[in-house]
């Protein structure tokens, strides 16, 4: 596909933009209960997901971790301190305890609110297309140059 809108701009402007404006709105929404995004990703994955040692954790989220971001250390001390995840000391791996699964629950509602303003007007068929194209693309990459 070389025929492109002259309205639109390139795809790497609208992935920085919307990643930019997510991460906004995480920080809006989870602002009151002094969390940040990274807070959150953590906690779901646990709860989700069950436990998991610190390697496995920036494993499942390094794409979301980028230079200069919060360290996990920080994210699992601070979910630690509140009481949400507790780190078994002969396996290093964290769980949710009780009282995290109900922040979880909660700040769960917070999550789906904004997730939803983002998907207004979308249909499932839509993000799937969506998701799907840009998985294509990251594969196409990830199988490494090609000769010109």
């Amino acid at each position: 596909m070389t025929d492109h809108s002259p309205q639109l701009k390139p795809i790497g402007f609208y992935l920085k933009h919307l990643d930019a404006l997510i991460n906004r709105e995480f920080h809006e929404a989870l602002a009151d209960r002094d969390l940040t995004r990274r807070h959150w990703q953590v906690l779901h994955n646990l709860a989700t997901y069950g436990p998991h040692d610190a390697a496995t954790l920036t494993d499942k989220l390094r794409p979301f971790w980028g230079e200069g971001a919060v360290t996990l250390e920080a994210v699992t001390a601070g979910l630690e301190a509140r009481g949400w995840i507790a780190r078994d000391a002969p396996s290093g791996r964290f769980t949710v305890t009780a009282e995290g699964r109900r922040a979880h629950t909660e700040v769960e509602a917070l999550v789906r609110t904004t997730r939803g303003r983002l998907m207004t007007g979308l249909t499932d068929d839509e993000y799937l297309g969506a998701v799907t194209v840009l998985a294509r693309m990251c594969a196409n990459l990830e199988a490494g140059p090609t000769a010109h």
